[in-house]
């Protein structure tokens, strides 16, 4: 079915206006984003898809200038007009970090499936449940980021959007039904004020990497110097690091040290281009590599406090009763970060107070009195 898509390919900023006339028009339309995030090292917007009125559009943001994008965000920051997606999470933050823009109006149909009490809501499981449509997955790791794009990738890119219209409609309807509807809204809402954080690499993230804490002397120095290099040549080249260098073979090397090019090309891992582009100079930083920070044991977290766990163990329960009626998930229905800090609030919290740890909106109405309870 997604093969008759014949989406229409957009790459000029003079139809951008046209399109977003379009979906301001239908009061309603349905949108993804494709980023290059396993293929950069700097991640970017490389397809933004769009379907209104039974038709569907893949635009080439690396095509136009950003300014001209801003008639379609416009209409995303309407939030009298629909913006159906599914999954929206990651793509609201990357729009933000692209273009600053902003999403109203939104209805997510994996927070819908969710609210329903769906096993699987992944937007593949749910077409095909719902309407037997398969998705095409051949291009589920595709480079977004290369040009050009083949047909299939173009068409397999506005299935994402092609049929969450429908979607939209049935799962709504079911929500509608049990009284939901309006938990789905506030759960929008909520998604649509996320943003997103830059985070600053920090001097010991190579302690991240499995297997560098079992290391000590010289070989952490060496592990810690290629790690450095590494993500010094992914930023020069845009690639994700370990298209640079993987981390078995750059441990291995931080701990046999091969001697000279020729040697590291016997490393599994190393091939022959590796070691015609970066041989000498890897051989040069392993001979005299740089300190290391110094090894430090994690903070251990310091015990609870029993009656703390006590508290937390019957707020669980009683959260998993409701959510068993309701047929829903647990942690769907009160995620552990807010049951944590329901839990310290004591035994004499009342209704308001658990709103001030987090617990708000539909879900405090659904578990608030039960909470109460457990408490004491």
């Amino acid at each position: 079915m997604t093969d008759a898509l014949s989406p229409l390919w957009i790459d000029n900023p003079g139809a951008i206006g046209d399109l977003a006339d379009r979906c301001r028009n239908a009061g309603v339309f349905a949108m993804d984003t494709e980023a290059d995030s396993l293929h950069s090292y700097f991640h970017k917007v490389c397809l933004v898809q769009i379907s209104v009125a039974g038709e569907h559009a893949v635009i080439d943001p690396l095509a136009i200038e950003a300014e001209a994008l801003s008639p379609l965000w416009e209409v995303c920051g309407d939030s009298e007009i629909a913006v159906l997606m599914h999954g929206a999470d990651y793509d609201i933050r990357v729009l933000d970090r692209d273009y600053e823009a902003e999403i109203h109006g939104l209805q997510d149909t994996q927070i819908m499936a969710m609210l329903l009490g769906e096993k699987k809501t992944g937007l593949a499981s749910l077409l095909e449940s719902n309407f037997d449509i398969a998705l095409d997955k051949r291009h589920q790791r595709a480079d977004w980021g290369r040009r050009p794009l083949t047909e299939s990738m173009v068409t397999y890119a506005a299935a994402d959007t092609a049929h969450l219209a429908a979607l939209v409609g049935l799962l709504r309807d079911r929500l509608e039904a049990l009284g939901r509807w309006q938990w789905a809204r506030e759960d929008f809402m909520r998604l649509e004020g996320v943003r997103h954080k830059s985070v600053e690499r920090e001097p010991r993230a190579f302690e991240r990497i499995k297997g560098v804490n079992a290391l000590r002397g010289s070989a952490r120095d060496r592990a810690f110097t290629l790690v450095e290099w590494r993500e010094a040549r992914a930023q020069a080249r845009d690639l994700p690091p370990f298209k640079i260098l993987g981390n078995q073979p750059l441990l291995q090397m931080a701990q046999i040290i091969p001697e000279g090019p020729k040697a590291m090309g016997k490393v599994p891992g190393i091939g022959p281009r590796f070691v015609g582009r970066y041989g000498k100079a890897v051989a040069e930083l392993l001979s005299e590599p740089q300190e290391a920070p110094e090894w430090q044991r994690p903070p251990r977290r310091p015990p609870g406090d029993p009656a703390t766990k006590k508290r937390m163990a019957k707020l669980v329960k009683a959260r998993d009763a409701i959510a068993e009626g309701l047929e829903i998930d647990g942690a769907v229905l009160c995620p552990r970060a807010t049951m944590e800090a329901v839990a310290e609030l004591g035994e004499r919290a009342d209704v308001r107070a658990l709103e001030g740890a987090g617990l708000t909106g539909w879900r405090l109405g659904v578990v608030g009195e039960a909470f109460v309870k457990a408490l004491k």
